[in-house]
């Protein structure tokens, strides 16, 4: 049974910072170097500076990126930069985005952010599909510990064929938004606040019945589980370790796309394509093509999407940009091996 409650945010003051744009940021793992020099730049109050601050030379165990997180965080706090919103509420938040690939074509994803209660895998409540790498949870962990709050979205997906909840959401949405601000990749964010007994009741009952699959933030999670359990073992009886900030949003919404992805592997030591060829012919069937030198990358997009509309097909382009192949799985490969 998931829990998902309303919740007192701790936001921008609008007085401090009447715009948005300079201070908000893309999720911790995507920012790069030179990102996280633009967001200093941007703002004395970019997030960036908690979230994912500067290292420095000196840096030990007193003094590091994370306890200057939490002294920034407690200063914004103690300057009311940011405060805490006066009465629980859930978050609408719709997003407005442009499709990759398909120019001018915009979609809107709608959602809501709540708090929701932290549940153990084996409770069959929250559901991943991912494993996790031990270093991007270690990393988090030292951030919660040393500022006590969650700052990034917890991605999580939840069915309702009906979208009654998105009727809710919809109703919501016909005042005034809260916030709207559009970020650096031209993404248009809309929150409205659900304050209403109603409107919270009605969500959070609505919820309860509801399995959640973690869509994206599966470190985020899991370092949200191991404070709790850390809280837990000190004794902590202050139960806001026990939720985490989460977006839901409905798996049948029709602005949730899932896109193909690209991998580019490169400066591998001692690759041979003879050696993978030979290797991939035991699991893969392979056709040879080759590709124009005026355009290769949109003919090797065409020529997959012509293929994928018989099976599943990926393609390897090694030794010359002129030359390429397509790989199908055998239906007698062994991938135990």
């Amino acid at each position: 049974m998931a829990e998902v409650l309303p919740f007192r945010a701790t936001c921008y003051n609008s007085n401090i910072v009447p715009d948005l744009t300079p201070v908000v940021t893309q999720p911790y793992d995507k920012i790069t170097p030179q990102m996280q020099a633009d967001y200093y730049q941007a703002s004395p109050y970019n997030l960036v500076r908690v979230l994912l601050g500067r290292k420095e030379d000196g840096d030990n165990s007193h003094e590091n990126v994370y306890t200057r997180s939490g002294a920034e965080f407690r200063k914004w706090v103690d300057e009311e930069i940011m405060t805490s919103e006066p009465l629980p509420a859930f978050f609408a938040y719709f997003q407005e985005y442009d499709v990759p690939g398909q120019p001018g074509e915009r979609v809107l994803r709608k959602g809501f952010v709540g708090l929701g209660r932290l549940e153990d895998y084996d409770a069959r409540v929250v559901h991943r599909h991912e494993q996790t790498l031990s270093g991007p949870k270690k990393d988090r962990l030292e951030l919660l510990k040393a500022t006590r709050a969650h700052f990034g979205q917890l991605f999580m997906l939840y069915s309702d064929p009906k979208g009654e909840i998105d009727r809710i959401l919809d109703d919501i949405s016909i005042k005034a938004p809260w916030k709207d601000l559009t970020d650096e990749y031209g993404v248009r964010h809309i929150v409205w606040r659900a304050r209403r007994e109603q409107e919270i009741t009605t969500l959070s009952s609505r919820m309860r019945d509801k399995p959640l699959i973690i869509a994206d933030g599966h470190h985020r999670y899991e370092t949200a589980l191991a404070y709790r359990d850390l809280c837990r073992e000190q004794g902590d009886e202050d139960r806001r370790a026990e939720f985490a900030m989460m977006t839901f949003v409905r798996q049948e919404d029709e602005g949730l796309l899932v896109l193909p992805t690209h991998r580019l592997v490169q400066g591998l030591k001692g690759f041979s394509p003879g050696a993978f060829r030979k290797k991939t012919e035991a699991l893969f069937e392979i056709e040879d093509f080759s590709l124009p030198a005026d355009n290769p990358g949109a003919a090797l997009r065409e020529r997959l999407s012509q293929s994928a509309s018989k099976r599943a097909v990926l393609a390897a382009v090694a030794e010359s940009a002129s030359k390429a192949m397509l790989l199908r799985l055998r239906k007698d490969a062994d991938l135990a091996k």
